[in-house]
């Protein structure tokens, strides 16, 4: 379940990326919302932590993504790249920051000049790095990323060979995770890649094991990269595994597919098949771009709430971080609500919080990068306010 930004985005002119337009549930050639004009004050700085509903502490990978310049060729044949910060569990962090949230993120950076632009981005859009770990003889991350001719990304390796454990990230140390900041209420982010490399899976188990021992939700995102790994077979047991100590579960449709085997249509048709999958787990969102987002949670009672809202049919520039921004859109309606126990049993407050993540993350897409392109807190609110009608909300 991923706004319609996130994968496999069709073109548009470049009249239409200076507009959101919504789609209902009936067929477009029946129902439209009104179009939307995106401001420009997608850049402007947070509403600030006065009135955050929470606490968010996110583990894993911060990097630079070097995104082609030119679009529809392969690496080999880019004349040039730009580098823009990202790397999910940091995207998931000043996105959640951006919408008003209090956010302590936890990774390793190289002690070198990319580090120090890692940290002063995160620094500045209010993010706590106290947790953040400097590494003198490890660099900080690089990711080439390569584009089509609709914009949409495709990870084409790393600027060290193999499978990139000579990074800072690769070698988070356990022993000096803050767990002080995982309190009981608290969310807790980790992503999947980190598990490719041994100190870094124990950091991330040990991080999930304190939260679940406190009481806090464990949200485990998804991201399937076979770059990352050595044995493809091996990644996806560990994966899996992983997947059981979780709460809350965001994978995308390719995500779903190369895990699970599980087709995008059954996940539409059927969202509760997916967290049958997953018994531990309380709910389980996935996105699938211009499929629109499905979503199965479980209630405190074990009441079963599911359902699929359309996508934001969204010109796109560039995909990368938005299914991160429509996570942390989804952390901030989940903690605005209450917390996991009362946004599950809540089947309102719910799909409010699908279709509002769905708003952050369809927002990315107007601009190129991860983090450059998160939107504020007044930007989705007003995009979702106006789309509220179309779900009956009010």
């Amino acid at each position: 379940m991923q706004q319609v930004c996130t994968q496999r985005c069709p073109s548009r002119s470049a009249a239409s990326r200076s507009q959101f337009q919504l789609f209902s549930v009936v067929p477009a050639s029946r129902a439209r919302a009104p179009q939307l004009r995106v401001r420009a004050d997608a850049a402007a700085p947070a509403s600030g932590a006065a009135n955050a509903p929470g606490k968010v502490v996110c583990i894993g990978e911060a990097l630079f993504d070097l995104i082609a310049d030119q679009k529809g060729v392969p690496r080999e044949k880019v004349r040039s790249w730009k580098p823009y910060a990202g790397g999910a569990p940091c995207n998931v962090a000043v996105a959640c920051s951006r919408l008003g949230l209090e956010v302590a993120f936890v990774t390793a950076l190289g002690a070198d000049k990319q580090g120090d632009e890692l940290l002063a981005l995160c620094k500045e859009r209010g993010v706590n790095v106290d947790g953040v770990q400097r590494l003198a003889d490890h660099p900080t991350r690089d990711v080439y990323v390569t584009r089509d001719d609709d914009g949409d990304r495709e990870f084409a390796g790393f600027g060290l060979p193999g499978i990139g454990s000579e990074y800072a990230d690769a070698h988070i140390d356990p022993e000096r995770l803050p767990l002080d900041k995982i309190t009981h209420g608290s969310v807790v982010v980790t992503g999947t890649l980190g598990l490719s490399y041994p100190t870094t899976a124990l950091a991330l188990r040990k991080a999930v094991k304190a939260a679940k021992g406190v009481g806090a939700t464990v949200l485990i995102d998804v991201n399937w990269r076979p770059v990352f790994w050595e044995d493809g077979a091996a990644a996806k047991r560990v994966i899996m595994e992983y997947l059981q100590s979780a709460d809350v579960i965001k994978l995308s449709d390719a995500d779903l597919e190369a895990l699970m085997g599980i087709s995008l249509a059954l996940a539409l048709i059927n969202p509760g098949a997916v967290a049958e999958r997953f018994p531990n787990a309380r709910g389980v969102l996935v996105t699938a771009g211009q499929e629109g987002a499905s979503y199965s949670f479980r209630s405190p009672t074990k009441a079963e709430h599911s359902g699929v809202v359309p996508a934001f049919d969204v010109g796109v520039t560039d995909t990368t971080g938005a299914g991160d921004a429509f996570t942390a859109g989804f952390i901030y309606k989940m903690l605005q609500a209450g917390g996991l126990d009362a946004i599950s049993a809540n089947p309102r407050l719910l799909k409010e919080a699908v279709v509002f993540a769905s708003a952050a993350g369809a927002s990315t897409c107007t601009r190129a990068g991860a983090i450059e392109s998160q939107p504020t807190l007044e930007l989705v609110e007003d995009l979702f306010n106006t789309s509220a009608k179309w779900y009956n909300f009010w």
